[in-house]
């Protein structure tokens, strides 16, 4: 009997959780049936969206970044600016098994040791070969952000699209929008602007750690697109306006059409979408900025970034952007023909 109880509260779970992730499809299917109704007609079967382009795999896009070496005379130098336990950390086996993250991390404070090394020294020959050194290393460091961006797993995993859109509740968008100011401020960082605040391990794996089973951009991707879907297909429906009768036999009838569409689109459907949008154009910047890559580029990201990381000219946002404003002509078409203000 145990057993049989938990059975069905998993079940109830499942399918709870299932109807929470259909809530805008089953919005959309609720305003168009009422329209429907008003119209006389069978409301439109609302199909799935097609996939989304998925973030391509790590092997095609990681850089290898050439490895800067000096001789022990070199080596030495660094003991007057106290980078040689740092140094040393980084080369033993711990450290070269880091991740990309811990990675960038390391060059982004060797190189911050250098300048401020630089900036106390008296000895004019050590000044110049820490220059040489930064310089050196200076170009490289956009391809460590780079490394980080698309080889940390939970990294990845944040920028794979998702089938699901998001939840109702919104868990995950702050931490999303945590971490990924932080990779911001790390790519502007390692492209040589100075930081008013130095960004630590802790700190790092703080933000890093909001990303683990956080699947919010992915999901947030997946409800732009298929609120898009959903819209196209409403358009086309709603093309039936075009041929409705606004004349006194119709009045009535048009009046219940604004009314379903201001309680069934407007109150719920555009309210649902509107936060999406909101999350969206925050994180817009930052996902743009944050998948810059390096000089050397790689074909390979171009789609993704097309897609989703460029900002609000990303693809994903913009047709979701003209379906919505097509939608909304489609209204005021009907209630300026019908004589009809909103309600």
């Amino acid at each position: 009997m145990k057993g049989s109880i938990i059975a069905i509260t998993l079940a109830c779970l499942w399918l709870t959780g299932c109807n929470d992730r259909q809530a805008l499809k089953s919005a959309f299917d609720t305003y168009l049936a009422r329209v429907a109704n008003v119209l006389g007609t069978d409301p439109p079967a609302l199909g799935q969206p097609a996939p989304l382009p998925p973030l391509p795999a790590q092997r095609r896009l990681q850089l290898q970044q050439p490895r800067i070496s000096a001789g022990l005379l070199d080596t030495l130098k660094l003991g007057e600016c106290r980078l040689l336990a740092l140094v040393g950390e980084h080369n033993s086996p711990i450290g070269k098994s880091q991740s990309a993250g811990a990675v960038l991390l390391y060059h982004l404070r060797f190189q911050q040791g250098l300048q401020d090394c630089r900036a106390q020294q008296d000895d004019n020959a050590l000044q110049a070969w820490l220059t040489g050194l930064e310089q050196q290393k200076a170009p490289l460091l956009p391809g460590y952000h780079w490394n980080m961006m698309v080889a940390e797993p939970d990294i990845r995993a944040a920028l794979t699209p998702r089938q699901r859109p998001v939840p109702d509740d919104h868990r995950g968008f702050q931490a999303t929008f945590n971490a990924f100011s932080l990779f911001a401020r790390l790519r502007h960082q390692a492209a040589g602007t100075p930081q008013l605040t130095v960004i630590d391990s802790a700190g790092f794996n703080e933000r890093l750690g909001g990303l683990y089973n956080n699947d919010y951009l992915g999901e947030l991707y997946y409800s732009l697109h298929s609120a898009s879907h959903y819209l196209a297909q409403s358009i086309t429906f709603l093309g039936r306006l075009e041929q409705f009768n606004c004349g006194p036999a119709g009045k009535a009838d048009a009046e219940r059409l604004r009314n379903a569409m201001e309680h069934y689109y407007i109150k719920d459907i555009q309210a649902r979408l509107s936060r999406l949008d909101r999350h969206f154009v925050r994180l817009a910047p930052l996902l743009q900025q944050s998948l810059t890559p390096p000089s050397t580029g790689h074909d390979a990201m171009d789609e993704y970034r097309h897609w989703y990381a460029s900002g609000l000219d990303s693809l994903i946002y913009t047709r979701y952007r003209q379906l919505t404003l097509e939608h909304a002509r489609a209204w005021q078409d009907f209630l300026h023909r019908c004589n009809l203000s909103p309600g």
